[in-house]
């Protein structure tokens, strides 16, 4: 017969007492969490459903991701350990972010190179100019697509594990939908393409945690539907076959809608929902696939980094020349009155 043991029971108490309080925090009150565990749980589905579907490349692909962002983050830990406040980077998601839209067909150097170069740009905004509001991620994956001339936009058969274009590619070749790309396999999510950002299930699973969590701008979003909904109907297209698109609602939803990638200024906001959905499906017709969603936002999120930089060293110039102002003055006195 075992012994009562008091202690080891309190013990148990207490070191279950942290996950339930964190689950209730989770159900009850999202919106208290951390930013980075907000985002982490809202591309949890997608990354799911990638692994699901694309297997052992996922697998190799998230593997890289994580490697790189934890490193980074522990790097980033022990070189400013002495800071105060402690900068908090989101390496791990930027990296996620960059690597999830990668296609399976591409090298894994391609991933590894989006991986860096997102830590990178994180751990830089982050430390000097923590006030820019985008997703290193997206910028590092539009970088090294532009750089490479596509390197990254090498989809595969989930099936067969062979080169095959995504939906849209294959639209535009073939206006009419082909019939093994139906509404039902399009939302699922079993079709070419970024392999953490095919399925539409998934992503409408991270937005409604963002929502529940209140980090989703519903202007943004509904501003992006517009601008799609009004390309699709200038130029007579399929509504289905152009809203149905897993990538498309990741970069709008999950990273352009999100209230942290976002100006201060409410005004904006519709308007820049609305430009990103008329370009990000509008340039279909030039004959640009789901790439034209990704660049997009990565190119909205681009201006928006440069104006804050912009109005950043403007600050910092008038600063100091007021202080080199006042120096002068300073001076102008302190040799009046030597002259008096």
């Amino acid at each position: 017969m075992i012994a009562y043991n008091p202690n080891v029971l309190a013990r148990l108490k207490a070191w279950l007492h942290r996950p339930a309080a964190w689950l209730d925090q989770a159900a009850f009150s999202p919106a208290s969490l951390r930013d980075d565990l907000i985002t982490g749980i809202a591309l949890a589905p997608t990354i799911v459903a990638g692994l699901v579907i694309f297997k052992i490349r996922a697998v190799e692909m998230l593997a890289i991701a994580l490697a790189l962002g934890i490193g980074a983050h522990l790097v980033a830990r022990w070189v400013w350990r002495h800071d105060i406040p402690r900068p908090q980077p989101s390496a791990v998601i930027a990296a996620i972010v960059g690597v999830a839209l990668v296609g399976g067909g591409a090298s894994l150097v391609t991933s590894a190179e989006i991986a860096v170069l997102a830590v990178i740009l994180e751990l830089l905004r982050a430390r000097y100019i923590s006030a820019i509001r985008a997703q290193a991620g997206l910028l590092a994956f539009a970088a090294v697509a532009i750089v490479t001339r596509g390197a990254p936009l090498a989809y595969t058969n989930p099936a067969t594990g062979k080169p095959f274009p995504d939906p849209i590619a294959l639209w535009y070749v073939q206006p009419s939908l082909p019939a093994s790309y139906d509404p039902v396999t399009l939302y699922v999510g079993n079709v070419a393409g970024p392999v953490f950002a095919t399925s539409l299930l998934a992503v409408a699973i991270g937005i409604a945690w963002l929502a529940y969590s209140r980090r989703l701008s519903l202007v943004v979003a509904v501003g992006f539907l517009a601008g799609a909904v009004v390309a699709i109907g200038a130029f007579h297209w399929d509504y289905v076959a152009h809203l149905d698109s897993g990538p498309t609602w990741f970069v709008a939803g999950l990273l352009l809608a999100d209230r942290r990638n976002l100006p201060a200024s409410w005004a904006i906001r519709p308007v820049l929902g609305l430009g990103a959905g008329l370009l990000a499906v509008g340039l279909r017709v030039r004959g640009y696939g789901i790439e034209a969603a990704f660049l997009t936002v990565a190119g909205v999120q681009a201006v928006m980094a440069i104006v804050v930089v912009l109005m950043w060293a403007a600050s910092l110039g008038r600063e100091r020349w007021q202080r080199n102002r006042r120096l002068r003055q300073r001076e102008a006195q302190l040799r009046a009155v030597k002259s008096a």
